[in-house]
């Protein structure tokens, strides 16, 4: 699968972000919301990959950027939500809590990174 993703996020940078489901998705996880949050979280990654160089960190996403991303999340059908809090004593978080929640827009994925907490989640849009 993550083959099709880097293929996915290729063609989804050759432009700019385009109009709300205007990208067709599919995303084959058998009806599993933890499944499909993962590979969320893979298209994001993969694109922070393209955009900086390592070591890659959300904190680098730049207001602009942050906005391209949401606008790449829209564009196939999904609001793409992140949250920043300051955490000077947060050093990790397991993230596999996850996968207790059944629902995807319930979902978070947590970063600690030099004193802030950035919480990622999705939702499909309405």
């Amino acid at each position: 699968m993550s083959n099709d993703i880097v293929a996915f996020v290729n063609a989804l940078l050759e432009t700019e972000p385009g109009p709300a489901r205007s990208v067709t998705l599919y995303i084959d996880t058998q009806g599993d919301a933890a499944a499909k949050f993962e590979v969320l979280l893979m298209i994001m990654t993969d694109i922070l990959k393209r955009w900086y160089t390592p070591p890659i960190s959300i904190r680098r996403l730049t207001e602009l950027d942050l906005a391209r991303l949401v606008g790449y999340y829209a564009s196939f059908g999904y609001a793409f939500n992140l949250e920043v809090a300051d955490a000077p004593r947060v050093l990790r978080h397991n993230n596999r809590d996850y996968v207790q929640e059944s629902r995807l827009q319930d979902m978070k994925f947590k970063m600690a990174d030099d004193g802030k907490l950035y919480t990622v989640s999705f939702s499909q849009l309405d």
